[in-house]
């Protein structure tokens, strides 16, 4: 029994590492789409997030396979994963054809949809359209070691241009939750939480 115990965790650990350094795919739901009738507006995004092969901090972006300069993958990244010593493992990303900017910007449009805007697609944009530039300064997440749990944290800043005389709008948002093993489900929380505060923010700047 003691043998069979033994071959059952020896089994889990081997398991649990394996997730750790593969990489992850992620589906990931956005705010509640809402539409108004008022002035026209149209959201464009630009990730300008800053990646680094072997960041000191692990809030900066990194991929396991190095792959910083490759913009069809970062466009997608969301996390990385770490063991318990902070080295990173395998990187979690949206699934192919969806971009964190696509996701960043239906929540801004979820914003202006619920303070009675009406976002409109390239297609149908005219001269009176209110042009809002997105920049995505800061959006990641990543692992911390804890003593009993395990942290799963989420960093935001963006820097929204409203194409209107007034101030940019900079949207921060910080969260951690514990957890005693992270998931893929864990990471869709928390980038999911993330892209709540940008909606909940912005929605209350206009």
């Amino acid at each position: 029994m003691k043998h069979l115990k033994l071959a059952c965790l020896l089994l889990a650990t081997t398991a649990l590492f394996g997730c750790a350094t593969s990489r992850s795919v992620v589906d990931i739901n956005t705010p509640p789409a809402a539409n108004g009738n008022g002035q026209k507006v149209f959201i464009s995004v630009l990730d300008e997030r800053r990646f680094e092969l072997k960041p000191e901090l692990p809030e900066i972006p990194s991929l396991k396979e190095g792959e910083i300069t490759d913009k069809s993958i970062t466009e997608r990244a969301i996390a990385r994963k770490r063991n318990g010593y902070g080295k990173g493992l395998g990187d979690v990303l949206l699934p192919e054809g969806t971009k964190l900017s696509d996701l960043i910007a239906k929540s801004i449009a979820a914003a202006y949809g619920q303070a009675g805007y009406r976002v409109v697609p390239s297609s149908e944009k005219t001269v009176d359209t209110q042009a809002v530039t997105v920049h995505v300064i800061e959006f990641w997440s990543w692992m911390s070691p804890g003593f009993l749990t395990v942290g799963v944290n989420n960093k935001v800043h963006l820097k929204v241009d409203t194409g209107t005389s007034k101030p940019m709008v900079e949207i921060f948002g910080q969260n951690r939750e514990g957890v005693q093993a992270v998931t893929d489900n864990d990471w869709k929380e928390s980038t999911e939480q993330a892209l709540k505060t940008v909606t909940d923010t912005m929605a209350k700047n206009l």
